[in-house]
């Protein structure tokens, strides 16, 4: 008997936030103060330039993941707000198929420099009072990830100032957001021996920012703070939870990259770190069949309602 598959009219699917910081470089001597207005008017050219290119143009190979992405679509919607949905594909990765249903033999179906096309959003929202960008990301394991994302806008952005006579050049950067459960893994321990504490090599003062800019040197440093010896010493979990706050307050000038803490309590020795801990939120989406894939302007409604409730 067939039992056929029930494709769902929805799913639930994870979404992840990051912040995003657009870095301007300066070709010449200038003493013009960065203007958010400015990177935003960038973003939105840039956009409009790899969307007009031909598809062979704009694809970007991933040797390493033996992919194939793209920028396929983008909505402006003002005030420094886009809507971005890319594609990918994933090729060499060719296989005998059976149809699961009455368990017949297919053939191979698809060659190795084929691949299935996957769809991954992107929200891009200018956060109010900062000049830094929040973003929210499809979680789609088969499509393209942030890194993929960030890495994509830089060549793009690259290949566009190399024929450019513009002043500036710009790169894309991004941190993913935490979530509450780094204070609530906090909680957890009793007693908290080590506090590693990454930051940017510039922050340490000029006597450390001669080492920057260097291929040999890495641009981020890492700070240890140890219990004082004696018993009953321990780091205190105030000190943590103000360093946490100026990891997540996007105003704050330390930019603490990364905080990671080593403690104890009665069942052992606990490790965490704030990049293992990040932001996510599941949301229900309307489905597109016979793909199965998510309806774009559906998702676009429900991640825009998430970011509203953010207060972005």
């Amino acid at each position: 008997m067939e039992r056929g598959i029930q494709m769902s009219d929805s799913k639930t699917i994870t979404i992840y936030s990051h912040h995003i910081d657009i870095a301007r470089d300066k070709k010449g001597a200038d003493n013009t103060p960065y203007s958010i207005s400015a990177v935003c008017a960038a973003l939105s050219s840039l956009f409009d330039a790899v969307v007009k290119k031909d598809l062979q143009t704009k694809t970007q190979r991933i040797e390493k993941n033996k992919k194939v992405i793209w920028l396929e679509s983008v909505t402006g919607l003002q005030g420094g707000n886009f809507n971005l949905t890319f594609k990918s594909a994933k090729y060499d990765q060719s296989r005998e198929v059976r149809n699961t249903d009455t368990m017949e033999a297919r053939g191979r179906l698809q060659n190795p420099e084929d691949g299935a096309e996957e769809k991954t959003h992107l929200c891009i929202r200018l956060r109010k009072g900062a000049e830094r960008f929040t973003a929210v990301l499809d979680g789609n394991f088969y499509g393209v990830s942030m890194s993929n994302i960030r890495d994509y806008l830089n060549w793009q952005f690259n290949s566009i100032q190399e024929d450019s006579d513009e002043q500036y050049s710009y790169s894309v950067s991004f941190e993913m957001m935490l979530g509450e459960d780094f204070l609530a893994e906090l909680d957890k321990m009793d007693k908290i021996n080590l506090m590693r504490i990454t930051v940017d090599i510039a922050e340490l003062g000029k006597d450390f920012q001669s080492l920057a800019g260097r291929d040999e040197v890495r641009s981020t440093v890492e700070l240890y703070i140890r219990k004082e010896k004696g018993k009953g010493k321990k780091i205190p979990k105030d000190m943590i939870s103000t360093a946490y706050q100026q990891h997540t307050d996007v105003a704050s000038k330390k930019r603490i990259k990364k905080i990671a803490v080593e403690g104890t309590n009665n069942n052992g020795s606990l490790k965490i770190d704030t990049e293992s801990i990040h932001m996510k939120h599941s949301i229900e989406v309307s489905t597109v069949q016979p793909t199965n894939e998510l309806d774009t302007a559906d998702f676009f409604t429900k991640a825009d309602a998430f970011i509203k409730e953010m207060g972005v």
